[in-house]
């Protein structure tokens, strides 16, 4: 309620307790006011019949007498008193009283006329003792009603003297009526107060109103706010005096504040939505928005909104499209949802809009309420569900919001159009307690009941979730409720004023996500995999369930980066806090290390996503724990394999050489010499027995030609067993191989070495030998090249052996290549001495084989 109708109704109340007869007249002569005097003595309610009956005639009770020429509405000049006239009443039952009537004009706080007054006041009887005790008797009371009214009520005379003053001046300044009558103003109020006042008190002697607020301290001490009142007896230029009144508003003070309070605190709920919210008045002026519509539009504080539209905001096509909506929505009354596609720096993102009108409790439409919310990755999971849950597709639609009120003394219901369509209810129907409550599901009733019991105890705001089976289809329906009390509950006129949004949808998405957490769980359990996030803006270090399980510790164990490190072991935290700071810097994040967890040593492989701001400062991160102690110990044990199986080889290869070297040995020393043998007896045969043998000669002659042919072909069995340069060092051995590479092939093939000699080891010499005789073999059947180069030298402690050609080359990442028997026997030979091979290719680009082993190696005995 305003400071003026408060004022007009503390005015009123006053003139329906003048125990003589008022009338309140507007400026079309039209009643506006009869207190219960003037109803008893025209025998009427609360209104007079002026229109088909009189009331008020001339001194002959015949003529009735027109309302113009009342008193009231004669004009007064100055100095002039009041005229009174005598007139007779005849009442509403046909009995006639005489009475003298008079009145004047009411002005309001600008010193316009807006009222007359007429007062009707009995023709007292001369000499009439009962009559003058009855009128000692109407004073008496009217003293006593303003004596008990809460509110200062006085009247000051034009030289500030006190004519009138009720028992609140008592409370107030210390003053009885008694006491206060004939007391200058400025003795009862007070110097200061009296300074503060002054240019109020020469303008109603002016003949205008003056209401104002003031704080005083009354006679007790107390601060009390008040609001103050000053009207003028009588029009400009003939003011008698004023009347004054004084309302405390203390309480209405306090209660401005908790309402402030209240919207301080809706304000903050209105910013904790998840999306944007706005209102718009008729015009589209925005005159409400939340912190997210805000920072969407770039809007630093709410009042730079200040007479912002959406022409302001957006392009041109896109703003008349917003208001053409708004149009609509006030136009039709209607809730109108909305999903747009848009494209943010080429990415496409939707938007799911909720645009509702505003309608006040006389049913004008004061404008739109609108909430928006990015519903991109929403349509992305319905995409994905749309084959399992035709309700998981309206997951992005609006969350519909009804309003309804119940009044708690009725019982009965007012719900606008959208509560009827959540609760399937033909929209009008009358609405009590037993329809609503038939259609809640039995087991949430009690709950429901029990929270608007705590509700009306409480006087607080509620929020609570129930469902309901839809009465037109009997769906299943989840509605989130809020709800306050609004009323005084000392008149019994208290409502319930609540809000239900229908979530089913939400429901559908949040179960759906529950559960692919639940899966997420289950899989990194079975995985032994946890995750871990970190928003250095939120402060917030986040474990999942696995995590703590991997850890060793209490699931909701406070966690920070300082205890996590504690559970490093100790031989690597320095390794880890440098891969982390290294990862700060742009770095990956991908490591292996050890932790204690529970007394006991477990391997780790942490991974991490980091994200930067634009300044590149660290802003959040998110990353897997992954338990691979088995694996470590399988890669141990398969690791222990793989080397057994290496010396095994290693060994064999060995035994193999050591073969050949014997089998190499037997066939040229033995062999060799037996064939040799046997041509110098075949000579010998032929000088004895065939020099006049012709035919004998020549039998001879093809058999001696056999023989060197067999001696040759043993020398080359001999010599590819094991070369017999290679007794003479490597550099013989790899220009034997060459010469022999290029005689065969024909393919230029050249050997570098270096001039100063070195020596190299028996065994490592021939894995040098037999890894350059594997690598020709290959250029000869797969290059196709025109050019080999071989280079072998001594690079500090390590042997190097490097062979290039210029062939077709090929992918070293293809399986096919990767897995040649050639190319993994090469490697193989140089991890027996400790040694590493390195092989780069490229289609078109011929082929590089680089393998270093080292000069003195610690070799274990095979």
């Amino acid at each position: 309620m305003s400071n003026f109708a408060h004022e007009t109704d503390l005015l009123y109340g006053i003139i329906d307790s003048i125990k003589e007869a008022v009338i309140v007249f507007d400026t079309t002569h039209t009643i506006v006011c009869v207190n219960r005097a003037a109803e008893l003595m025209l025998g009427i309610g609360s209104t007079a019949d002026w229109e088909n009956r009189h009331y008020l005639f001339t001194a002959d009770g015949n003529t009735p007498f027109p309302i113009a020429l009342l008193p009231c509405f004669q004009p007064v000049d100055p100095g002039m008193t009041e005229e009174a006239i005598e007139l007779i009443v005849k009442r509403a039952d046909g009995s006639a009283v005489r009475v003298s009537v008079s009145g004047r004009g009411l002005a309001d706080r600008h010193g316009t006329i807006s009222a007359w007054l007429t007062i009707l006041s009995d023709i007292p009887v001369p000499n009439n003792p009962e009559k003058h005790a009855k009128i000692l008797e109407c004073q008496h009371n009217l003293g006593s009603v303003l004596n008990h009214m809460p509110a200062m009520i006085g009247y000051w005379d034009k030289n500030l003297i006190n004519k009138f003053g009720n028992k609140a001046y008592e409370e107030w300044f210390g003053f009885t009526s008694e006491n206060l009558l004939g007391k200058h103003i400025r003795e009862v109020i007070g110097d200061h107060l009296y300074t503060l006042n002054k240019p109020f008190i020469d303008a109603v002697l002016k003949g205008e109103p003056q209401y104002f607020e003031r704080t005083i301290v009354n006679v007790a001490g107390a601060v009390r706010h008040t609001q103050s009142a000053y009207l003028p007896d009588g029009a400009a230029g003939q003011v008698k005096g004023f009347f004054v009144l004084v309302t405390d508003i203390t309480a209405l003070k306090s209660a401005q504040k908790r309402v402030s309070e209240s919207e301080a605190r809706l304000r903050a709920m209105y910013d904790s939505l998840p999306f944007l919210a706005w209102m718009k008045d008729r015009n589209g002026k925005y005159i409400q928005a939340n912190k997210h519509w805000l920072n969407a539009v770039g809007i630093d504080h709410l009042h730079d909104s200040n007479d912002v539209t959406d022409f302001d905001i957006w392009p041109e096509g896109l703003a008349e499209h917003y208001r053409a909506v708004d149009q609509e929505v006030m136009l039709t009354r209607q809730q109108i949802s909305l999903t747009e596609r848009a494209f943010d720096a080429g990415r496409e993102t939707w938007t799911e809009t909720i645009k509702a009108p505003i309608v006040d409790d006389k049913d004008d439409v004061l404008g739109t309420i609108g909430l928006a919310r990015d519903i991109t990755e929403s349509r992305s999971a319905e995409e994905r569900l749309r084959n399992y849950s035709e309700r998981l597709s309206l997951a992005t639609k609006a969350a519909a919001i009804g309003i309804c009120e119940w009044d708690l003394a009725l019982g009965v219901g007012d719900w606008d159009e959208r509560m009827y369509e959540m609760f399937g209810i033909p929209v009008g129907t009358p609405i009590d307690y037993q329809t609503w409550s038939a259609l809640v599901v039995v087991e949430d009733l009690p709950r429901t009941e029990a929270t608007l019991r705590k509700l009306i105890r409480d006087q607080q705001e509620k929020h609570w979730e129930f469902r309901i089976r839809r009465q037109s289809d009997g769906a299943l329906r989840f509605i989130q409720a809020s709800a306050i009390i609004a009323g005084d509950p000392k008149s019994g006129g208290q409502k319930i004023v609540g809000v239900n949004r229908d979530v089913s949808n939400f429901k559908l998405i949040e179960n759906a996500l529950r559960e692919s957490e639940a899966h997420l769980a289950h899989a990194q359990a079975q995985a032994h995999l946890g995750s871990w996030s970190l928003n250095l803006r939120e402060h917030s270090l986040k474990w999942s369930d696995e995590n703590y399980r991997i850890f060793g510790m209490p699931l909701g164990t406070p966690i920070s980066y300082e205890r996590f490190l504690k559970c490093v072991h100790p031989a690597d935290r320095h390794y880890v806090r440098h891969a982390w700071e290294a990862a700060m810097r742009g770095a990956p994040y991908d490591i292996q290390h050890r932790i204690v967890a529970n007394g006991k040593i477990k391997w780790l492989r942490e991974r991490a996503d980091l994200v930067f701001a634009g300044d590149g400062s660290f802003v959040r991160g998110i990353g897997t724990s992954q338990d691979i102690t088995e694996l470590k110990i399988i890669e141990k044990d398969l690791e222990s394999s793989r080397l057994q199986l290496r010396q095994l080889a290693a060994r064999r290869e060995k035994a193999r050489e050591e073969e050949r070297k014997h089998m190499a040995r037997e066939v040229h020393d033995e062999l060799g010499q037996m064939l040799t043998a046997l041509r110098m007896e075949m000579s010998l045969l032929r000088m004895k027995f065939a020099i006049n043998n012709r035919e004998l000669a020549e039998q001879i002659r093809n058999i001696m030609e056999l023989l060197d042919q067999t001696i040759q072909v043993t020398r080359d069995v001999a010599t590819s067993l094991r070369p017999s340069a290679i007794e003479m060092g490597i550099v013989p051995a790899l220009e034997w191989l060459v010469r022999k590479f290029a005689e065969q092939s024909g393919i230029q093939c050249d050997l570098l070495y270096p001039e100063d000699d070195f020596d190299m080891d028996e065994e490592c010499a021939i894995v040098i030998f037999r890894i350059a005789q594997e690598s020709l073999t290959n250029v000869l059947r797969h290059a196709a090249a025109s050019k080999v180069k071989i280079a072998v030298n001594l690079d500090k402690d390590h042997y190097c052996l490097k062979i290039d050609d210029n062939g077709r080359g090929f992918d070293t990442h293809a399986p096919t290549k990767t897995k040649s028997f050639g190319l993994i026997g090469i490697r193989e030979r140089s991890l027996m001495l400790g040694g590493e091979t390195s092989i780069s290719s490229a289609p078109g680009q011929g082929t590089s084989i680089q393998v270093r082993i080292p000069a003195n190696p610690k070799r274990p005995e095979l």
